[in-house]
């Protein structure tokens, strides 16, 4: 079948008039940039072009209530990605379906969507906005999986109301009530900072480890016997010597009691 026809194909099973049928494959195409190619037999095509084929049959139809994206960009040359990522966002933005987006891609999900759905063994774990599962993960789970790097999870000690990493004073985000079950608490590592001068929520630290990441750098510090990950510019260099202090601001400190977010207290 030729890209016309995979296009029209929807539209003729409805039995659309001709008239009609090409006026509506003429729009995908062109939103798609595909027009060019409407007589090439679709077999003989890319693998992100068969993508936005694909894209096109759901398109086509106005009576489609949702359009099922099953890992899209799975076969897709890395090199291609983003473009064909872009491609599929206007064409979105322009027809405005209710696209479903199933990935393993992070990136994806938090680039694309406006609203993401994680789920963990079968079940919904968290849904929101790409920014709310961000700033604050229902869960230690989606802060690892939502994020590069992960969100840094400490194991903290708990006294009367308060808490403590390798014996210092943590101010949370919030207050939390006693519990028995394991406390931690998650910072982001875009929040952590590496401070000259101590101060509240600021740890001693030992340098591990520096990793390039294009124009940003991520430092490992040992806080505690724990790994601490900041994420910084490249221009601000490495830190000289291996003993550093480590700043986790209050206001991005989570509480989490057994893997779950501790929700704030009216």
């Amino acid at each position: 079948m030729t890209v016309y026809e995979n296009l029209a194909f929807p539209l003729q099973c409805r039995r659309w008039d001709r008239a009609r049928i090409d006026a509506k494959v003429q729009q995908v195409a062109e939103a798609l940039d595909l027009h060019g190619r409407l007589k090439q037999p679709a077999r003989g095509l890319t693998a992100d072009d068969k993508q936005l084929i694909s894209l096109g049959r759901g398109l086509v139809r106005d009576d489609v209530a949702a359009v099922l994206m099953d890992e899209p960009l799975t076969v897709i040359d890395p090199q291609l990605k983003h473009l064909l990522r872009r491609k599929v966002r206007e064409i979105t933005e322009q027809f405005r379906p209710t696209v479903i987006y199933v990935t393993h891609d992070q990136y994806e999900a938090m680039s694309f969507a406006q609203e993401v759905l994680v789920m963990k063994d079968g079940r919904a774990v968290q849904q929101g906005t790409p920014e709310q599962l961000f700033e604050a993960p229902s869960s230690t789970y989606v802060g690892y999986f939502i994020g590069s790097p992960a969100m840094n999870v400490l194991t903290v000690d708990q006294g009367d109301g308060s808490l403590a990493l390798g014996g210092r004073t943590l101010s949370a985000a919030w207050g939390i009530p006693h519990s028995t079950t394991e406390v931690q608490v998650g910072v982001r590592p875009e929040y952590v900072k590496i401070v000259t001068d101590p101060g509240p929520n600021t740890f001693p630290g030992r340098l591990r480890g520096v990793t390039d990441h294009g124009a940003q750098r991520v430092l490992e510090v040992e806080v505690a016997g724990q790994l601490v990950r900041t994420k910084t510019p490249r221009e601000e260099g490495v830190p000289p010597g291996e003993e550093v202090l480590v700043h986790l601001p209050r206001a991005k400190v989570l509480p989490y009691a057994d893997g779950q977010l501790v929700l704030r207290s009216s």
